[in-house]
């Protein structure tokens, strides 16, 4: 495959790995993702998808930092009242 200086969305999603159209979109509406429009077709610049790429790259586990994002940093609040004591009822004779 030669590089080229745009692509496609299509071409876009196959050079990021295959992600979803929704992704793409996604990625290209928060602004992490470049894009041009010609005529009435968006394309993406080669450039924009190197640096997203260089943008995403981790050494960080994501199994690791999701398990870490479930552990409590802070014991719970305390309840702002008491509960009240159950007693036994006694019957009426």
């Amino acid at each position: 495959m030669t590089e080229r200086d745009i692509y496609s969305i299509d071409e876009a999603r196959e050079r990021l790995g295959g992600i979803s159209r929704s992704s793409i979109y996604q990625i290209l509406h928060t602004g992490e993702l470049a894009s041009i429009v010609i005529g009435s077709r968006r394309f993406i610049p080669a450039a924009a998808i190197a640096r997203l790429i260089a943008n995403s790259t981790t050494t960080t586990s994501p199994a690791l930092t999701a398990a870490r994002s479930h552990v409590p940093t802070r014991p719970p609040a305390a309840l702002p009242f008491k509960p009240a004591l159950r007693t036994r009822r006694q019957g009426i004779r």
